[in-house]
């Protein structure tokens, strides 16, 4: 596989530069991506409240890989009790999408991903899944996922994995618990998307990113990193291709 396969940049770092008078350095840093190799982007409905859809899909081209995530209603907390529809329903996601393609100036994407993921909805979410493959079915995705929140600890349910393509999962010194079922899920065929490698930069005061960054790449999965200077997206691409056999 590609180094350029496998990884995604990820935009919820540009949030931090719309504070800026100017978007022309995240459009920069965007074209600087794509002039280096880089076809996958990693964003979502709530990154700077659509605006960094806005500006990808003013930038990117049309063969841009494009992971894009439905919010939740209220943004559920780890352990709620509560069940799934009170996050998500029919309307509120084909709603978030439309929004979605409209910023990203496409009728579809590649993978559409509910952003939140509690383990306690896998018996009572076949609706909302089902919601999910139809958009698939529909074209309006290639393929279909959830994202897992920080901290999430528990195997992702059979019944679950029957309907998705994708998972986005934390993964770095303090979040290993993917390993447990990672064989399984790439047995199945399911991409695996490892983010937080530096846990929100929280990690660098103790290890460097060039460390973490490699303890993801050897697994072989796609991953999913923040970037938003020059310097950090050759750091990230040179870092991969050594572990591109």
């Amino acid at each position: 596989m590609k180094w350029s396969d496998r990884l995604y940049f990820g935009t919820w770092l540009l949030e931090r530069q719309l504070k800026e008078p100017s978007v022309n350095k995240i459009e920069e840093i965007l074209l600087f991506a794509l002039d280096s190799g880089i076809r996958r982007f990693d964003t979502a409905a709530v990154y700077g409240e659509g605006k960094i859809e806005e500006i990808l899909g003013a930038c990117l081209p049309e063969d841009a890989v494009i992971v894009t995530k439905i919010p939740a209603i209220t943004k559920p907390y780890l352990q709620s009790p509560a069940p799934i529809q009170e996050f998500y329903s029919r309307n509120h996601m084909n709603r978030s999408v439309e929004g979605s393609l409209s910023r990203l100036r496409s009728t579809s994407v590649d993978t559409i991903l509910l952003h939140n993921w509690l383990p306690s909805w896998s018996l009572n979410a076949i609706e909302i899944l089902q919601c999910l493959r139809e958009m698939k079915e529909q074209g309006i995705a290639r393929r279909v996922g959830i994202s897992l929140p920080d901290n999430f600890s528990s195997h992702v349910k059979q019944e679950v994995l029957l309907y998705i393509d994708v998972i986005e999962a934390p993964f770095n010194p303090e979040q290993r618990w993917v390993l447990e079922q990672l064989p399984t899920l790439i047995g199945l065929k399911k991409e695996v998307i490892l983010r937080s490698l530096f846990g929100h930069g929280k990690l660098l005061t103790e290890y460097s990113s060039e460390s973490l960054a490699q303890d993801a790449f050897k697994l072989g999965t796609s991953v999913v990193i923040g970037m938003t200077t020059e310097e950090q997206i050759t750091q990230n691409i040179n870092c991969l291709k050594g572990e591109v056999k």
